[in-house]
């Protein structure tokens, strides 16, 4: 475990209490960060986010899976919360904490904070077809191109046929259905620490929002056979796909009290001198979706209130700037 003098304990409080940390920041100020998608090739969906020197990788795997028809309503219910799974590995690399088993338990916690995130059921919305993007052709090929596009449209319109079918069929309350009460998608998100210099809950959550915005599921359609079976029709057009929604994708927010103040956004030296954590997840509509409390101090009523209200200020500031980042990568 990665341990820090007093003295210098001492400096970051003062600098805290006094509104300068370290690294030039105030208490509320946020480092900046970095999102890529599409970092892995084989996977539905991926994004990398770098936070200063805090660096992770995230992966989203998308499989279909059978509901079992014996099962009970309650066990449904439970299983509907299961579309989304998650797991996290700290790279032993990372830092000298995730050695051998030290990571453990680090990540169970990191991982079981995702699941609390986007444990209610609004949170993705629903799924709905991409634009496909038209290459570009040249003008000696007009003819062709309107042709082409006159024949997609045609296409288009029997395949929207087709896709509402099953949409509906699906319910409003489980966007991940192929066919409602049997089959769904279940996405695997796989995210994996590449380097920490603290606030890796809220680098988690960026990375893995980042992630969904880029997830492709193709489009299937189920074809009922003989003897009730069913097999799917998955189509072969890379364009042909459905994406998330992350209009109410929330992201963690993480506050830290150091002395007798809290800040945003810790550095690695900074949580080695924590008394308390409130972790607090924000949905662009500046909801509460989740809190956590970590370290081994309390939190009076008044800090906590003081907490939520930055939280939501500041999550709703950086959904915004992820909202403009990531639509600009989509072009």
């Amino acid at each position: 475990m990665q341990k820090i003098s007093p003295s210098e304990s001492l400096f970051i409080q003062q600098g805290v209490e006094n509104n300068i940390r370290n690294d030039g920041r105030n208490r509320v100020d946020y480092r900046n960060f970095a999102i890529e998608t599409g970092e892995i090739i084989h996977a539905n969906g991926s994004a990398r986010v770098k936070l200063s020197q805090t660096e992770v990788l995230v992966g989203v795997k998308a499989e279909i899976t059978h509901i079992q028809s014996e099962i009970t309503s309650n066990l449904q219910q439970s299983d509907t919360s299961k579309r989304l799974v998650f797991s996290v590995n700290c790279c032993p690399s990372a830092s000298p904490e995730f050695e051998g088993k030290g990571s453990e338990f680090l990540n169970i916690e990191l991982a079981k904070q995702l699941e609390r995130l986007y444990s209610h059921p609004n949170v993705i919305k629903n799924l709905k077809l991409t634009n496909p993007k038209i290459s570009s052709i040249n003008n000696n090929n007009n003819s062709n191109k309107i042709k082409k596009e006159n024949d997609k449209k045609v296409k288009e319109e029997e395949e929207k046929e087709d896709i509402k079918e099953i949409i509906t069929n699906s319910g409003d309350d489980n966007c991940f259905s192929i066919v409602s009460g049997k089959y769904y998608w279940t996405l695997y998100v796989d995210a994996i620490v590449l380097d920490s210099d603290g606030n890796l809950f809220d680098a988690l959550s960026i990375a893995c929002r980042s992630a969904l915005h880029n997830t492709r599921i193709p489009r299937v359609k189920a074809i009922q056979g003989e003897y009730e079976e069913i097999t799917f029709e998955v189509s072969d057009d890379p364009e042909d796909t459905l994406s998330l929604s992350i209009e109410n994708v929330p992201i963690c927010v993480t506050l830290t009290k150091i002395g007798s103040q809290f800040v945003i956004d810790t550095t690695l030296q900074e949580e080695l001198c924590m008394n308390a954590r409130l972790t607090v997840g924000v949905n662009s509509l500046s909801n509460i979706c989740s809190i956590q409390k970590g370290g081994i101090d309390g939190l009076d009523p008044t800090t906590i209130n003081q907490m939520v209200n930055t939280a939501k200020v500041v999550g709703v500031k950086i959904l915004n700037i992820m909202d403009k980042t990531l639509n600009e990568i989509s072009i």
